[in-house]
């Protein structure tokens, strides 16, 4: 389905492969817009029933980012699953991705891995 190989951007990876979406490392610029947007464009091509977006190894991810990725989830196919991975030792984590979720509960979920 996916294939993008990583893609390095200061701090952050991005990749995506199958149906799922990788974001590693940190993103904490001031405008993460120039390298995820571009991302995400490429994936919204695509046709999918079930998106899983990773994000435990995510160690940051500031507020414009946050925006980015909820810009991402509300633009995809209306019926599709999304399922985000999250590490629950990071409170930021699932705080943000609770109020993601909570945009459509119905067709997004959280996998809490520890």
């Amino acid at each position: 389905m996916f294939n993008i190989p990583k893609q390095v951007h200061n701090k952050a990876i991005v990749s995506a492969t199958d149906n799922t979406i990788v974001l590693e490392g940190e993103i904490e610029h001031n405008d993460p817009e120039l390298f995820i947007k571009p991302f995400f464009d490429k994936l919204l091509s695509q046709n999918y029933d079930l998106l899983i977006i990773d994000i435990k190894n995510l160690e940051y991810l500031n507020s414009s980012g946050i925006k980015c990725l909820l810009d991402f989830i509300k633009a995809k196919p209306h019926n599709a699953q999304i399922r985000l991975k999250i590490d629950i030792k990071k409170k930021w984590q699932y705080k943000s991705m609770v109020v993601i979720q909570s945009i459509d509960k119905k067709n997004i979920s959280l996998e809490e891995i520890s």
